[in-house]
């Protein structure tokens, strides 16, 4: 017996009749039938410093799950060649991020007295003259930083992804 060959069960597209308008239609491959869209020009719908809430958000209030899959076979929508190769590896790729963050260490706390001259306030230069050097001269490497939670006065947590000396990839989280 074959495995089972699954896809997302709701696929998003963009719908531009002309130049002005892009509306964002999410549709269930289960159903074939609309179950979310919105005025994707429209700050208000899509940049949370508007009020906008991410598809996510907008899947959870609804009681849904934005990464549900089903059965290729069950879509009533087509599924195009390579769409289950794409889900298999994204579902991949978000549980490798899940486990990641499930295990991630403060920064601050793991760099310890190095990290003692960090001001979160001034993060940006932090980040470049005492995080970056301390865990290079721990041996990571690919380091890389992004915002994690913000508001609209600016970050209120930050992520560091890198790469031990062991080859594996490590999450940190400070703020």
């Amino acid at each position: 017996m074959t495995e089972p060959k699954f896809v997302r069960r709701y696929v998003r597209h963009d719908e531009q009749p002309d130049r002005y308008t892009c509306d964002v239609v999410w549709t269930d491959r289960k159903t074939g039938r609309e179950v979310l869209s919105y005025d994707g020009g429209d700050p208000a719908s899509t940049n949370p410093a508007y009020g906008g809430k991410s598809d996510a958000d907008r899947f959870k209030k609804m009681g849904l799950d934005i990464f549900a899959e089903i059965p290729a076979e069950g879509s009533k929508l087509p599924v195009e060649p390579g769409e289950v190769e794409r889900c298999t590896a994204a579902r991949a790729a978000r549980e490798q991020r899940e486990r990641e963050e499930a295990e991630a260490v403060d920064l601050l706390d793991f760099l310890g007295s190095d990290a003692a001259t960090f001001v979160f306030e001034e993060w940006e230069d932090g980040e470049d003259q005492i995080l970056r050097p301390a865990l290079e001269r721990r041996g990571f490497t690919d380091i890389s930083f992004s915002m994690g939670e913000q508001d609209s006065f600016g970050p209120l947590s930050r992520w560091c992804v890198t790469t031990d000396s062991d080859g594996e990839r490590r999450r940190f989280i400070y703020g």
